[in-house]
């Protein structure tokens, strides 16, 4: 496989880039064309046309969800257990004490506290984000409980990291990109870590199901099929995001693999309709039709009914 030097301009010719910046890897102008992820296609499927366009970068006037507090952490994690560089140029740690403008004392952290209000703010515009002691004691004892999983110790997690995949769909002309946490140089496994509250069956079923991690899956497999690159097979390693940082990894399926590559597909043409059109459907698809009460709850309005003589 070539992995080819990002040059810093936008990508022409489909292949896997290094050196992208992560927040250039989602603007709107990375690609010469219009260009979609793996997130863009997922948001398309479980919410809307409408809902993608409202925050794809390639709309000017999008307006993109501020990372929520898991998210944060989870690219702390990946920054840290995967080796990519340039982390403290990216994070700051937070102080443990602030001193007081009045007294001078040296007090414990207070996020309402004016010194604590204008640092964050100050590293904030310095395009720093923050990290707390605390988090990263947490990194440390999930990239040790890493360490010891076998499937990890036998080369799960080995291979290009900071890498980018680019391939311009040949049905719609629409770039998708996609980039995996650990890109093989030697086979066609792919694996992708993920930070969790818990691990449980139940848990990580829900988590899969509704965040679709088989269509990010199915996209990577799209795109080695339009590079040419072999692929195998997709494993989800999760684990938890506190103590005691249980590992649990998850093979996806290969039917799920090739109906999370239908999704993506699904998306992609509704997305190249809307470019086309200009128009993005909504929730609403124009059909009227009864959405039914669920059979539990009529069971529970018939028996309450009964009970009070009525029906």
């Amino acid at each position: 496989m070539k992995i080819i030097k990002w040059n810093g301009k936008p990508i022409t010719k489909p292949g896997v880039y290094s050196g992208i910046p992560i927040e250039r890897y989602h603007s709107g102008d990375i690609c010469d064309g219009p260009s979609v992820s793996s997130t863009d296609l997922r948001k398309c499927w479980f919410k809307s046309p409408k809902h993608f366009f409202d925050q794809w970068p390639g709309n000017p006037d999008s307006v993109r969800d501020p990372p929520t507090k898991q998210m944060s952490f989870g690219s702390v994690v990946h920054y840290l257990t995967l080796g990519e560089s340039g982390f403290w140029k990216r994070y700051v740690q937070r102080p443990d004490t602030y001193r007081d403008l009045k007294t001078a004392e040296e007090k414990k952290w207070h996020a309402s506290a004016t010194p604590c209000v204008k640092w964050v703010e100050s590293q904030t515009k310095s395009g720093f984000q923050i990290v707390t002691k605390d988090e990263l004691q947490r990194v440390i004892g999930i990239a040790k409980e890493l360490a010891l999983e076998p499937l990890v110790m036998d080369g799960a997690m080995s291979g290009a990291i900071e890498t980018s995949m680019f391939a311009k769909d040949s049905e719609t002309g629409i770039w998708i990109k996609t980039r995996p946490d650990i890109i093989p140089t030697n086979g066609g496994d792919y694996s992708d870590l993920k930070t969790a509250a818990e691990v449980t069956t139940v848990a990580l079923q829900s988590a899969i199901r509704s965040r679709g991690y088989h269509m990010q899956g199915g996209l990577i497999w799209e795109a080695c099929d339009q590079l040419g690159l072999p692929f195998v097979s997709f494993l989800l390693i999760f684990v938890e995001s506190d103590r005691p940082f249980c590992v649990y990894p998850v093979p996806v399926a290969d039917d799920d693999l090739a109906r999370g590559r239908m999704q993506c597909r699904s998306s992609l043409r509704k997305i190249a309709r809307g470019i086309e059109t200009g128009v993005w459907q909504s929730t609403f698809d124009g059909n009227l039709r009864p959405l039914g009460i669920s059979l539990d709850e009529r069971a529970r309005i018939d028996s309450r009914l009964k009970d009070e003589g009525i029906g």
